[in-house]
């Protein structure tokens, strides 16, 4: 075998580390990618748990005011609060949600529920669909976008 056969053999694998590098290129760019997109998401949940605690300190300020002015309250105590009414927080949700819908930057926000349990204490459920970045739904099973939910609750005293 000559030497230049030999030196031609040794060389056989040359090209195979661009082959490589092109791989780690795209593996971190993907992982960049899906970082991306869910941080988006988590700060799309984050804004939206945000607003479900601005609606339901909304709610809680909707009290009663037939009970409150007819003096049907219970003495102030720790646990006495004026009792809330659910049409007047219906009415203050829908309010404030209609005010900041530019504000809050999410698009197509709907209330899920507006309850009061004891009486005293609102909680409000809101939801929103939201598309991952950079069209990861097309890679991912969330083609149909994201469910989010978040509660708020406040206590009116």
């Amino acid at each position: 075998m000559t030497r230049w056969a030999r030196i031609r053999l040794a060389r056989n694998d040359e090209g195979n580390i661009s082959v490589l590098s092109l791989g780690f290129a795209v593996l971190t760019l993907m992982t960049v990618l899906v970082v991306s997109a869910a941080t988006a998401v988590h700060i799309q949940h984050m804004r939206l748990t945000h607003l479900a605690d601005e609606l339901a300190l909304e709610a809680a300020d909707a009290l009663d005011l037939g009970r409150y002015y007819a003096g049907h309250i219970p003495e102030p105590t720790e646990h006495a609060a004026v009792p809330l009414a659910q049409q007047r927080m219906n009415t203050a949700v829908a309010t404030h949600l209609a005010r900041s819908q530019g504000r809050i930057n999410l698009p197509n926000v709907r209330v899920v529920s507006v309850d009061t349990l004891d009486g005293n204490t609102a909680s409000v459920t809101v939801a929103v669909t939201v598309e991952p970045l950079f069209g990861m739904e097309a890679l991912l099973p969330f083609a149909d976008g994201i469910v989010l939910v978040a509660t708020g609750t406040a206590r009116a005293y």
